[in-house]
């Protein structure tokens, strides 16, 4: 057993991901970027550079050229909004760095075949995109990505995207927001937000929906259209944003929990889709600044 785990290790250290370990552990040999990784993590959510100067108690200058340093290896990722920059977790990071971590130690097997362009793609391709505002002049792509999603057969009951008439109508206005390549400008992902209710009660209560292209998961499109409509709901008075989601949708459940959401429970046999019942899990988040009092 022993030269069985030696030679998993040995195996994992000749793969070309080695060097990629090899700067990975070598960008966290510091406190401060020990720190600041956590809290990215903890807080879920992009962060500006002012916002993590408070909460590890270093100069800005110093956090600056740490945010590199993780950048450069890909723990952490940037993207701009208007004139300001956000830093935010690679979501990938927090579930590749323990496997890397046993594989250096000889304490796992070496990463299934599938999972190896995760690991080099996740730290190495740039984010590269920007969240904006959906604008009509999206409708095509917006809704090519809602077929996409549609298509894969986990993301809705719907089984074909509705006209972008149908879909200006029954969204809100405020809270509509695509990741926008930024060297081709092209649409990688959507989000946006319906009123469940007429009733003045579920004033602040909104279902939302999020798509990202096939061509564009992993790289924290999902995550970032999230964020941008969290806070575009909290600043217009919104205090619950929910949503249902295929049980089997094992990835979206997660992006969701990693945004606040809980699951508040599962609607057995809800629907039909494709000629069979299906179970929906019902999440949502409750701001933690709206509506408290």
């Amino acid at each position: 057993m022993a030269s069985a785990t030696a030679g998993a290790a040995a195996a994992a250290a000749a793969r070309p991901e080695a060097e990629d370990y090899a700067a990975w552990f070598r960008a966290l040999a510091d406190g401060t970027r020990v720190k600041i990784v956590s809290l990215l993590a903890r807080h879920g959510r992009p962060m500006k550079v002012g916002e993590i100067v408070a909460a590890v108690h270093v100069g800005q200058s110093t956090v600056s050229q740490h945010l590199k340093i993780l950048a450069a290896v890909r723990f952490v990722l940037a993207e701009r909004r208007g004139t300001a920059r956000y830093y935010r977790i690679n979501d990938a990071c927090v579930s590749l760095f323990p496997t890397a971590a046993d594989l250096v130690g000889g304490l796992a097997a070496p990463v299934p075949q599938e999972h190896d362009p995760l690991i080099v793609g996740a730290f190495r391709e740039p984010a590269g995109f920007a969240i904006r505002p959906m604008r009509s002049c999206d409708a095509d792509r917006v809704l090519a990505v809602y077929q996409a999603g549609l298509d894969a057969g986990d993301a809705s009951f719907e089984t074909e995207a509705p006209s972008w008439a149908d879909f200006d109508a029954g969204r809100l206005p405020g809270h509509r927001y695509v990741a926008a390549s930024e060297d081709t400008g092209e649409v990688l992902g959507w989000v946006a937000a319906s009123a469940v209710s007429g009733r003045r009660a579920y004033a602040g209560v909104v279902e939302h929906s999020v798509y990202v292209a096939p061509t564009a998961r992993r790289r924290g499109v999902g995550a970032a259209l999230l964020q941008a409509l969290i806070d575009s709901t909290e600043a217009a008075g919104i205090w619950t944003i929910q949503s249902g989601i295929f049980p089997e949708n094992t990835n979206s459940i997660r992006l969701h929990q990693r945004q606040g959401f809980r699951v508040v429970g599962t609607r057995e046999r809800i629907g039909r889709h494709r000629g069979k019942w299906r179970d929906v899990v019902l999440l949502e988040r409750r701001s933690a600044r709206v509506g408290i009092a």
